[in-house]
């Protein structure tokens, strides 16, 4: 298969720290998938393979063209030829249609003349406005995201570089994507905690404290081998265990033969049956061989001990984190009621519906159609134009931004400050339960990851005095980690409230044990 891309010993330095140990891999020209926590460099390192910023130490050497899309990427130009970087081409192609083209404007269009069909197709497939001189400021978020994601698959003959692409984007979006990557034959390097677009991927790359390692196959393998990785980890656990347990009996075998020694020689001692010098001399020999078989003993303990410490390391790594939202249900209570509800965005039709405890909902629809609208609207942010609504008053909304805590303030201080009935130092401890530990449980709640965030957040609401009977979460998946997804749906699928979900992540959506779903306009 042909290679795109060799990269090896690249590092990067922050504040003299290197942010991963030196990287060393080859891209070949197929669907590749970058995983990892949040905060390992996953971005960073698409980046340096872009070259936008340079590495501390390394090489990177290209095979061939390559198109970079970051998640901040900002169109450039007024209109949709502007944006996609084919104005002056388009120009040309409008002075021929009206009969006004030059000399130049054909040669500029010589083999070039399936292009106009070329671009209208792949706006068409984006379900973008295909007519090209459409102004972008007229484009909502989602459709930028498209636009920026159609330049990129123009260029056939370059290998993408492309840093979680499905953000903003429904499931038909994803759908479009998933597919738009298929066909590109240059091949991709994608930085994504979608399952489901992972699901496609031809191989899965980690990034991890390590390095990088590869699992050839698409996620449903992956998973399958970290799966295999756990099961290995706890047989050598179990396996180091057993060991440690029989070491020790025959610690305390030697032990107890020591002193039953010691006392047969005390005696012989004290009947005078024997000369002392003889005694002492046999008494010194025995004790050195007996230090020397404890010693023995000790030393396998000790390193069979520091065995099992890096194993239950390696396990406290892999294996997914636990919490849960102690609400207590109390039957078949109305928590959320919504009679001929008039949105004052987006979806236009009256919705009515009613949502009882532990029930869990799945709010779906295309971008722009009214979910988070609803959601504002039950917490009264919004006005609705007409119809009547009722909310259970011990409710917690989330939006992506996770507005719960005061993110200003240092993360165990922001803990405290939401629940001051437990120290600073317990939000400490428990925070590092949940890998968040040292330095960073001391900065900002603002400068952790998106994860790290949703961590501390999941861990106010697991520790309030009375847990909410209703969770409203407006795409709270965004920006988040596999782990801490799965974290989110371990915690969700074992709650008892009424919980209304918006989310565009299928596979996130099924682990969340939704009973009802909630169409706001046609899915096509």
């Amino acid at each position: 298969m042909t290679i795109a891309c060799h990269f090896s010993q690249l590092t990067i330095e922050f504040n003299q720290q290197a942010l991963f140990p030196p990287l060393t891999r080859s891209l070949t020209c197929q669907q590749n998938a970058l995983i990892g926590h949040n905060g390992k460099g996953k971005s960073v390192l698409l980046r340096l393979l872009a070259q936008k910023i340079l590495p501390t130490s390394g090489q990177i050497n290209w095979n061939m063209p390559f198109v970079h899309v970051d998640q901040l990427t900002r169109l450039q130009g007024d209109t949709l030829a502007q944006a996609l970087d084919i104005h002056e081409i388009y120009q040309a192609f409008q002075r021929v249609d009206a009969g006004i083209a030059t000399l130049e404007d054909i040669e500029l269009l010589d083999g070039k003349w399936q292009l106009p069909v070329m671009w209208q197709n792949l706006l068409d497939s984006a379900q973008l406005p295909v007519a090209l001189d459409t102004p972008i400021a007229h484009l909502s978020g989602g459709e930028q995201t498209r636009l920026a994601l159609c330049r990129a698959f123009l260029c056939e003959e370059s290998f993408l570089l492309l840093d979680e692409p499905d953000n903003h984007l429904d499931y038909q979006g994803q759908q479009w994507l998933i597919k738009q990557l298929a066909q590109h034959k240059a091949g991709s390097l994608i930085v994504s905690h979608n399952r489901n677009l992972l699901s496609y991927a031809d191989t899965i790359i980690e990034l991890s404290e390590k390095g990088l390692s590869e699992y050839g196959g698409n996620y449903t393998l992956y998973e399958a081998q970290k799966s295999a990785e756990i099961t290995s980890l706890e047989a050598a656990s179990d396996r180091l265990n057993s060991q440690i347990k029989n070491e020790k009996r025959q610690q305390q075998a030697t032990l107890q033969k020591t002193a039953q020694r010691k006392r047969q020689g005390e005696s012989i001692r004290q009947s005078g049956s024997q000369c002392l010098l003889l005694l002492d001399m046999q008494k010194n020999r025995a004790e050195q061989r007996q230090s020397a078989v404890a010693k023995r003993h000790q030393r396998v303990i000790d390193d069979m001990q520091s065995q099992k410490q890096g194993i239950d390391e390696e396990k406290a790594h892999v294996h997914q984190q636990k919490m849960v939202l102690n609400y207590q249900s109390d039957g078949h209570r109305l928590n959320v009621f919504v009679n001929n509800l008039q949105l004052p965005y987006g979806y236009q039709h009256p919705i009515s519906f009613s949502a009882y405890g532990n029930e869990h909902w799945h709010i779906k629809g295309k971008n722009g159609c009214g979910k988070s609208t609803l959601l504002k609207c039950l917490i009264e942010q919004f006005v609705p134009l007409s119809g009547e609504f009722r909310l259970n008053k011990d409710y917690c909304y989330l939006d992506q931004h996770l507005a719960l805590l005061d993110k200003t303030l240092p993360v165990a201080q922001a803990l405290h400050q939401y629940q001051s009935a437990i120290s600073v130092e317990q939000w400490r401890t428990r925070l590092g339960m949940l890998r968040i530990r040292g330095d960073k449980s001391l900065l900002p709640l603002e400068k952790l990851s998106g994860g790290e965030q949703l961590k501390a957040t999941l861990l106010a609401l697991t520790h309030s005095p009375k847990p909410p009977a209703v969770l409203l979460l407006d795409e709270p998946d965004n920006h988040l980690d596999i782990e801490s997804r799965q974290l989110l749906e371990n915690l969700l699928v074992e709650y008892q409230g009424t919980l209304l979900l918006v989310s565009h992540d299928e596979a996130f959506v099924e682990r969340c044990g939704i009973t009802h779903t909630l169409l706001l306009g046609e899915l096509i």
